[in-house]
């Protein structure tokens, strides 16, 4: 009997003590983050908290103009685009995002208006002054003048002309057909029409002419077509003297680390292997992504598109980091700068 008490005594303090170390472990809470100049030299970003964090719990990376400031050991609480920011300098930083990415992980992605250095940044976990009534927080010093505007200047040649050129963009996916999505919904859909109708503005105010085979939301065979009929449809978009045909898309992978973009063409397309490169030379200098490479594939509308054609995979959507950057403006205008300067090069040699 005095065993069976000593051993239910014994399992009570264990379970008494796990739940109390759980208590004490318990994450840092985001509470707000805050934007705003410190001088004409450096800008500041406050995520302020409430718990414990440790230095080496915070790591800030870069993509484009996209500035992650990683979290391990916290929660973002009731934090989002709408409560709990104050962005002062709205000319310089676009939105902020705290969002959680894994169990006990957050990260706050910052939107610059342009491309961003991460060796520009430095960081600093300074904890709560009540003095001065300040919470815990993370602190980064951002250099402005390392703020780069990577827009592509457009190609330019005297003699070069464009009027009796045209140029056919094809919006992958649509409709009823999402395409791939990404961590925070963003489809593939959505992006490929964005770069696409951006695209299509540049090379129209270089005086080509742009076919579109879609420029809304929609099936361009139906919503209840087969895979090959909506393929074709698109085919059928293209006019018989077409010059150049782009399939746009954005890559998808299992594994969330798959990342990068490449460009493809069909090895019995007349010039499509050139597009492909001048493609894949343009995104990888102004996109900053991973470069995969130019590749030959069998795709079904650059077989039959019966003009140099070319799809491109700006990045992948189902990876967290290029799935924001896929879904910001200003990275989606450096990629139409990018492919509307591949295809004035085309033209231009």
């Amino acid at each position: 009997m005095a065993k069976k008490f000593f051993e239910c005594l014994s399992f009570f303090m264990v379970l008494t003590l796990a739940l109390f170390g759980t208590a004490s472990a318990k994450k840092a809470e985001i509470t707000n983050v805050k934007a705003y100049d410190i001088d004409d030299e450096y800008f500041r970003v406050e995520i302020s908290y409430s718990g414990n964090l440790k230095t080496e719990d915070v790591s800030v990376s870069t993509l484009g103009n996209i500035l992650s400031i990683s979290m391990k050991n916290t929660t973002p609480g009731r934090i989002s685009k709408s409560s709990g920011m104050n962005i002062e300098n709205t000319e310089l930083i676009k939105k902020i995002a705290v969002k959680q990415i894994e169990k006990g992980r957050t990260v706050a992605r910052i939107s610059f208006n342009a491309a961003i250095d991460e060796n520009a940044c430095r960081i600093s976990v300074q904890p709560a002054n009540r003095h001065e009534k300040k919470s815990a927080c993370v602190v980064l010093d951002i250099l402005k003048s390392a703020l780069a505007y990577n827009t592509p200047e457009a190609a330019n040649d005297e003699n070069f002309s464009v009027s009796d050129k045209i140029v056919v963009l094809d919006a992958g996916h649509g409709g009823s057909d999402t395409g791939a999505v990404g961590t925070y919904g963003t489809t593939e859909k959505s992006v490929a029409l964005a770069v696409a109708l951006k695209t299509e503005k540049i090379l129209q105010d270089s005086g080509m002419k742009v076919v579109m085979t879609r420029r809304t939301d929609i099936d361009v065979a139906s919503p209840y077509a087969s895979n090959v009929q909506e393929l074709q449809a698109r085919v059928n978009k293209i006019p018989p003297q077409a010059d150049l045909f782009i399939s746009i898309h954005c890559n998808a992978f299992t594994n969330p680390a798959s990342h990068g973009m490449e460009t493809f063409y069909h090895s019995g397309n007349n010039g499509g292997q050139r597009l492909a490169q001048l493609l894949n030379e343009e995104l990888a200098k102004h996109g900053g992504l991973f470069n995969r490479g130019v590749k030959s594939a069998n795709f079904y509308v650059i077989k039959r598109a019966g003009c140099p054609a070319s799809l491109i995979e700006l990045g992948f959507i189902t990876n967290p980091d290029e799935e924001v950057l896929l879904d910001d403006d200003h990275y989606q205008n450096v990629l139409a700068g990018a492919i509307a300067n591949a295809v004035k090069r085309f033209f231009m040699n």
